[in-house]
């Protein structure tokens, strides 16, 4: 299974030098991503590849630049969403959030930063894989431009971003979201980088559309299930645990699962959704050990 440290050496190496750019930027951009971090995304991706391929050559090429492009993506994001304009939190990981560290301003440009950052990863990595290796630049090209599309995607207007517009502005209405809207939110907010991921991964290694689309239902279901144990953990997890603002939600008068469902049925909920993932990951080629350590890992409460 790709290691934390390895995808940490990875992010070392291709996020700008802090003495590079203007002002502090380039230091506020190291400091949000490089603060820790499960790394889930960009290992879920290096390892959606390896179900499919064991070019270890064309994985460095392809796979490497997005697990890295994914993580700015995810980092930009947990900037933004920590804006005293979104969720207003002072702690990130154990340490202060990027906006209480460097300020508002800083706060969000940095975010700005890293996600057109992330742009550039990919499209460097293009350009590389065409100077080096051209033979995998004709015969993998098709496969990095529709991976390109998906992860840009599903972190966009109608993917992540589009459900950090349903958590921050609701639902519209006054009705008080049932467990379909909220799993929507979900869905939107958290699962859509899962998502992509996993899909990623597989499309760069060849996979056929019926194997990358099964890997978008598992990811669908994951960030689901995570979603709600970060629910969980909001009311039940200490700050020393979890590095950061413990009851946010109801602070921001946030409707979750926990608060709507209670704590027992939010447990059960991410029981059949664990249960659902496995079963899927079932049908998928390859050794999939790192998948279900993970899945262990997280959602076995």
């Amino acid at each position: 299974m790709t290691d934390l440290q390895t995808i940490e050496e990875m992010l070392e190496k291709c996020l700008p030098a802090a003495s590079e750019g203007y002002g502090l930027l380039s230091e506020a951009m190291r400091y949000s991503v490089l603060g820790g971090g499960k790394r889930l995304r960009a290992i879920m991706l290096i390892e959606s590849f390896r179900l499919f391929s064991d070019d270890r050559e064309l994985e460095k090429y392809t796979a490497h630049p997005f697990a890295c492009a994914i993580e700015c993506i995810h980092g930009y994001s947990l900037v933004h969403d920590d804006l005293p304009a979104m969720d207003n939190d002072e702690f990130r990981r154990g340490a202060l959030t990027t906006h209480k560290r460097y300020g508002h301003a800083m706060g969000i440009l940095t975010g700005d930063a890293l996600l057109n950052y992330s742009m550039e990863l990919i499209t460097r990595a293009g350009e590389e894989l065409e100077k080096n290796k051209p033979d995998y630049y004709m015969d993998n090209m098709r496969n990095f431009m529709h991976a390109a599309r998906v992860l840009f995607t599903n972190a966009g207007a109608f993917g992540m971003i589009g459900g950090q517009v349903l958590d921050v502005e609701g639902f519209g209405d006054e009705r008080v979201p049932d467990r379909e809207m909220l799993a929507t939110l979900c869905e939107l907010k958290t699962s859509k980088l899962f998502e992509a991921a996993l899909c990623c991964g597989a499309i760069l290694a060849g996979a056929d559309e019926s194997a990358v689309s099964l890997l978008g239902d598992i990811g669908r279901l994951m960030g689901l299930a995570f979603q709600i144990r970060d629910d969980v953990l909001d009311v039940t997890a200490s700050f020393e645990e979890l590095g950061k603002d413990i009851g946010s939600d109801e602070k921001n008068n946030k409707a979750t699962f926990v608060s709507l469902f209670g704590l027992d049925a939010a447990k059960e909920r991410i029981g059949e959704l664990y249960g659902e993932m496995k079963s899927k990951l079932e049908v998928l080629p390859g050794d999939k050990t790192a998948f279900e350590n993970l899945f262990d890992k997280l959602f076995m409460i």
